[in-house]
């Protein structure tokens, strides 16, 4: 029983903590950013990642090359079957 009690104190103190309601009423607070860049869908195979862009395959070895192209291409990765 006591260890629920612990749990829910550690929840209230991160979310006091990410989620802080102070940050919204500091001056110059521009809130959540519009993001307009296409979604692009990465999955795992056996070699590595894989997505489909503008219709054509793209393969790639490790997360690493993943998150350098999708900076390159200006693009939202979201990633299935990990």
């Amino acid at each position: 029983m006591k260890l629920r009690t612990e749990w829910s104190t550690l929840r209230r103190r991160f979310e006091a903590a990410l989620h802080s309601a102070k940050l919204h009423a500091v001056e110059g607070f521009a809130g959540p950013r519009q993001d307009d860049r296409e979604w692009v869908i990465v999955y795992r195979t056996a070699d590595g990642f894989r997505c489909m862009y503008h219709g054509l395959p793209v393969d790639f070895e490790d997360m690493l090359d993943v998150q350098i192209w999708t900076d390159e291409m200006e693009v939202r990765s979201y990633f299935i079957g990990l």
